[in-house]
């Protein structure tokens, strides 16, 4: 009896150690690609799901990325971030709110972190492949190891032909998922420095209300 469980334990223990290795490698392969695109810019859909009210929320946006620096653009709202300083424009009431983002407000938002969030703090698991509009996609889940965190489960699910980022889901303490589906990715555009700062010239109504 104790040479089955010894046994059962083993092979429990290698499982999640292939499983883990599979997730990381399989995530080091889509980071490592997003990092050597230099600048992308993406078209997304995004889904908020709030499952205990059964409400889904759905909007489009575009984001143009450098490295850590993005700006995202979806219906009411408009944010830049420069890599330390970062500005979200709400044009309903022509306001811009200014602050300097913690790392993990960045997580919810930020696409360099969302893409590289894996290589710290995070259990991984690779939960298999899926074929989804004649791509294979491959599925890893990522779990905090902290307690007490604001997001409680991130699923990626990744191109295994060209390594890009297909869908992330993020679902959070409250349980809402927000579910971020990349519609087209393109690399090697010439994106300036200017995309990613708040230009006041622009929005010579707005508000300024600096939070730093």
């Amino acid at each position: 009896m104790r040479l089955k469980l010894f046994t059962f334990t083993l092979f429990a223990i290698l499982t999640f150690t292939v499983s883990a290795q599979n997730a990381r490698t399989i995530l080091d392969k889509a980071s490592e690609a997003y990092n050597k695109a230099g600048n992308v810019t993406v078209s997304f859909t995004l889904d908020a799901k709030d499952n205990k009210v059964k409400n889904t929320y759905s909007y489009d946006g575009k984001a143009y990325m450098k490295g850590n620096k993005f700006k995202i653009e979806i219906p009411d709202a408009i944010t830049w971030f420069d890599g330390s300083t970062q500005w979200v424009y709400v044009k309903d009431t022509e306001e811009v709110n200014i602050s300097n983002p913690s790392g993990e407000e960045l997580q919810g938002i930020s696409p360099s972190v969302l893409f590289n969030i894996y290589k710290k703090g995070y259990n991984l698991s690779y939960k298999g492949e899926k074929r989804s509009g004649g791509k294979v996609l491959q599925q890893v889940e990522l779990t905090p190891q902290k307690k007490g965190t604001d997001i409680t489960k991130i699923l990626v699910e990744i191109d295994k032909t060209t390594n890009i980022f297909s869908t992330i889901t993020l679902t959070d303490k409250s349980g809402i998922q927000n579910i971020l589906s990349i519609k087209n990715y393109q690399t090697g555009s010439n994106i300036p420095e200017t995309t990613f700062t708040f230009n006041k010239k622009d929005y010579p109504k707005a508000e300024i209300v600096d939070l730093r």
